[in-house]
């Protein structure tokens, strides 16, 4: 459903009206994984979430990853997960098992990342291994749970799992708190920052060995 908060009800309705590595740039790599990971809002919407995504993503997994380049008002480039599809990243889906999705939730919640999706086998890893690696978890989002089927990181057949992370956790995981300092520009990552990404990465080895 279009929300009020989006102005474009589809990613080709966004793309159709702006003009790529301008307003936009989308990064991807294919790699015949069965796990996919995106971040549908990076870039300026919701920073951090690009590199994030990218480092779990690694030289592994299958990489998805849509970046808004308005540094004005960037989150008129925000397109709702249950309406975000790109054909590449359908394709993706298509031959993938699990996928996993990294979001930003600004300022609603303070260190505590909150874990959605339908995969809750993959999520209770990811929240077992981030947990132990000293980070703060709600696996039961009071918003943002990414449960509606329609949701892309649901649409693969184990279903997947989405990341919220407050803005001072991302500013936490990136050297002086600058977590997309331009597109083509790889941000500082603190030691946090790698602690998180191997945390998650290794919930997604672990569930892969039950497929």
């Amino acid at each position: 459903m279009f929300t009020p908060q989006d102005r474009f009800m589809s990613l080709p309705a966004l793309m159709s009206e702006l003009t790529e590595d301008k307003d936009y740039r989308i990064r991807l790599q294919r790699r015949g994984s069965k796990v996919t990971i995106m971040s549908p809002h990076g870039g300026f919407i919701e920073p951090g979430t690009s590199a994030l995504a990218e480092a779990i993503a690694g030289k592994t997994f299958n990489f998805f990853d849509f970046q808004g380049l308005q540094t004005v008002r960037p989150e008129e480039l925000h397109v709702t997960s249950t309406r975000f599809r790109h054909p590449v990243l359908d394709e993706m889906l298509s031959c993938s098992q699990l996928a996993l999705s990294v979001h930003g939730m600004g300022d609603v919640d303070t260190w505590t990342l909150w874990l959605g999706g339908l995969n809750a086998t993959m999520k209770e890893r990811v929240q077992d291994k981030l947990t132990a690696t000293g980070f703060s978890v709600n696996p039961t989002a009071p918003m943002y749970k990414g449960e509606n089927p329609l949701n892309v990181v649901n649409l693969v057949p184990n279903k997947g799992v989405q990341l919220e992370l407050p803005d001072d956790l991302i500013a936490a995981l990136f050297a002086k708190g600058v977590a997309f300092p331009g597109p083509g520009i790889k941000p500082k990552t603190t030691r946090l920052f790698k602690r998180f990404v191997e945390a998650v990465r290794t919930a997604i080895f672990e569930e892969l060995k039950t497929l």
